[in-house]
């Protein structure tokens, strides 16, 4: 059975790359916020251990 002709696959991946490259700069955005914060609690644990 050959299903090649359902689906148009290269507007599909089209689509789905431009949505990736839009939504890219935002999740950066949030995985900086993310490693920032963990960066920060390692820091904080790090000069209360020295106390």
């Amino acid at each position: 059975m050959n299903l090649s002709g359902v689906w148009d696959w290269n507007f599909f991946w089209d689509t789905f790359g431009f949505m990736l490259k839009t939504v890219a700069s935002f999740l950066m955005i949030i995985v900086a916020i993310i490693a920032v914060g963990m960066l920060l609690n390692v820091v904080i644990k790090a000069v209360r251990d020295t106390k």
